[in-house]
């Protein structure tokens, strides 16, 4: 079960890095590796490839590729799946950029956003120049079928962004929340893993497809994760303030299981408070009082449990080996997670 009160976060950490043992020497080389690939002879943009790079990261999306390439190439990590590796996390810190300057965020990770240190502008480039750096690093690829796979999932994105700002303080039942939860997070995973897959030689549709089903089952869980930590963790463990979401009018698992909890108990208070937008600050405390005193956190739970279950039995059709145990471990360090 997912305890909603962090107590160790070093511990937390050290049970990622032994996850990831099977794949820290190729994590370290990532690291290096995007400090290269990102730098430019401007002196300002380099600084802000560093600051980002420094700011950390699990870096989950390119161990998530790693696992699934090791595991299907017997150990071994061949060049082309390292860059898809180091793509990914470009696309990835691109997109959290520009999530921040459209959600005009104050802190990513505990640390200040870039354009709150910089400006709008500034942050825009730097993420666009992240993406550029992306595409380089796909094209080195020389596969039409991973380079398509990207361009798609990029795309989806995008229209998520979109179809999310359509979506502020505006009620979404739960099929619309796994979709905009699909394009906001598991896509980017699936871009990862599916690729691995492709690229392996002689690995065949079922094989690309436990891959594919099991990044995406991954990302929704994880992602639902991430909306309970919102509500459960405090600011300094998430590096967000706590019910942020909630407050910006974006309605995720916990608010949809709570609004229709008390809708069924003809209780129509929480659904006002967001309908008006939260008027003052006690408006917005209780509102999130509310969300926390109903069954919507448990709720939100099982069902990422039920997600991560589906992650899980999807690798059945892969060998056993030590860099499959890794993914399996990884499904139930997202469950526990506490940052």
């Amino acid at each position: 079960m997912i305890n909603p009160v962090s107590t160790n976060i070093s511990q937390n950490k050290s049970d990622l890095s032994q996850i990831f043992e099977p794949i820290s020497l190729e994590l370290s080389v990532l690291d290096k590796k995007l400090i290269e690939n990102l730098s430019s002879s401007n002196a300002v943009l380099n600084n802000i490839t560093r600051y980002i790079i420094e700011s950390g990261g699990k870096r989950l999306r390119p161990a998530v590729t790693f696992l699934i390439a090791k595991a299907l190439n017997k150990g071994f990590l061949p060049q082309d799946h390292f860059q898809v590796g180091i793509a990914l996390e470009m696309i990835h810190t691109a997109t959290l950029i520009h999530d921040d300057v459209i959600d005009e965020a104050e802190t990513r990770r505990g640390n200040r956003t870039l354009h709150k240190i910089w400006n709008d502008k500034v942050a825009i480039a730097a993420g666009d120049y992240l993406l550029a750096k992306a595409l380089a690093r796909l094209a080195s690829i020389n596969n039409n079928l991973v380079i398509d796979l990207f361009a798609r999932i990029m795309g989806e994105i995008c229209e998520g962004e979109i179809e999310q700002d359509a979506q502020y303080y505006n009620f979404i039942n739960l099929d619309q929340y796994i979709e905009k939860s699909a394009r906001k997070t598991a896509k980017l995973f699936v871009a990862g893993a599916e690729s691995s897959a492709i690229l392996t030689s002689g690995a065949d549709n079922l094989t690309i497809k436990a891959a594919r089903e099991y990044a995406f089952n991954f990302g929704i869980a994880f992602q639902i994760v991430d909306d309970i930590l919102n509500f459960t963790s405090n600011a300094e463990e998430f590096g967000k303030p706590v019910g942020i979401d909630l407050l910006n009018g974006i309605l995720t698992a916990p608010v949809i299981f709570a609004l229709e909890e008390y809708e069924e108990k003809q209780d129509f208070v929480l659904k006002n408070l967001i309908q008006n937008k939260f008027k003052t600050e006690s408006d917005f405390n209780l509102a999130l009082d509310l969300v926390l005193n109903s069954g919507g956190i448990e709720k939100s739970k099982q069902l990422a449990i039920n997600y991560a279950e589906i992650a899980k039995n999807s690798l059945s059709y892969f060998d056993d080996n030590p860099y499959k145990s890794s993914l399996l471990n990884l499904v139930s360090f997202i469950l526990e997670r506490k940052f």
